[in-house]
């Protein structure tokens, strides 16, 4: 099924529900573009995970703070160090998402909201190779499943292979270069609708300010080898900023900003600004399990005004994580 056949099958199967979706429609489209706006973002989140363990050794997650006392004006923050366990390099995990948007299509006009579920299974591995270069993989496989909007259902496959490279003497930030892959289907049996082979570097540093708070902060540079349906091939260019507050040991508040540039050079030119501004409340009661809510509001400017889009996500997630 060509991708133009798709989006005419879909518009066809909205009219017949009685609702009116223009041919722009993101989700429609693009499913990439709709699954980069979920938390549920895997390959980004693994990587992130990956990069901020390396970098901190674990002191931020595992090691706590002295005590506070009344020197600590003068000494400043004693952090007690715990003896680190063997490294695990696998990780293992599953998560389940319940989202409801009030724009499912990701138009410009017409919204309609509806409830979806995003379910997955992911694995990656990192692993030191020599000094401060790192092996990092992940590979993992999400399907969507709208209540109302069905005919948007899809399935989102994605794979990373690099290297990612500590850099001490830079106030410990991390550098990354890996190749990445995805393959968006209707139907694990099908033929893909889209899919894409892209080259992925940038830097990442978390900034521990102190025994509550810590800011992350992220650029990466997307640049795409190949794509089909050709005329969706786009680089991009991002910066994620994300402020993290520790409530209690187990329980942790987010609050993320994503500004996304994409470049399509085989679509009339077309260049989108995207930005995503999040919140979140994370539960970590175990290693393996975490629990979380969050609210997401998306806004989309594009030099083609068919292509301009705001919506609001949000709704709860459920992570099992097994480590090897």
């Amino acid at each position: 099924m060509t991708a133009l056949s798709r989006h005419l099958r879909i518009a066809s199967a909205l009219v017949l529900l009685g609702v009116a979706v223009p041919l722009s429609a993101q989700t429609q489209l693009d499913p990439a573009r709709a699954a980069a706006a979920t938390p549920t973002d895997a390959a980004t989140q693994a990587l992130i995970r990956a990069q901020e363990e390396a970098t901190s050794a674990g002191l931020d997650s595992e090691n706590a703070y002295a005590p506070a006392s009344p020197g600590d004006s003068d000494l400043g923050d004693q952090l007690i160090l715990k003896r680190l366990e063997k490294v695990q390099p696998f990780t293992a995990w599953l998560d389940s998402s319940v989202f409801w948007t009030d724009n499912a299509a990701n138009v410009s006009n017409g919204e309609i909201d509806d409830w979806f579920y995003v379910g997955g299974v992911n694995i990656s591995w990192q692993q030191r190779l020599k000094g401060r270069f790192y092996g990092d993989a992940y590979i993992g496989q999400h399907w969507y499943r709208y209540d109302e909007l069905d005919a948007l259902d899809y399935e989102n496959g994605e794979a990373s292979l690099g290297l990612i490279v500590l850099a001490p003497e830079l106030a410990n930030s991390v550098f990354f270069l890996n190749y990445y892959y995805q393959r968006i289907t209707q139907g694990l049996d099908d033929s893909p609708i889209y899919d894409t082979h892209n080259i992925r570097f940038g830097a990442q540093k978390t900034f521990l300010i102190d025994r509550l708070n810590s800011v992350n902060l992220s650029l990466m540079s997307s640049f795409s080898v190949d794509a089909e349906p050709d005329v969706l091939r786009r680089h991009e260019q991002s910066l994620h900023v994300g402020y993290n507050f520790k409530i209690t040991r187990e329980l942790l508040l987010s609050l993320t900003y994503r500004l996304i540039y994409y470049d399509y050079f085989n679509l009339e030119d077309r260049e989108d600004w995207y930005q995503n501004f999040g919140a979140y409340v994370t539960w970590r009661p175990k290693k393996y399990l975490e629990l979380s809510a969050g609210y997401n509001f998306t806004l989309n400017k594009s030099n083609i005004d068919a292509f301009e889009y705001e919506a609001q996500l949000a709704g709860p997630s459920v992570v099992l994580k097994y480590q090897f």
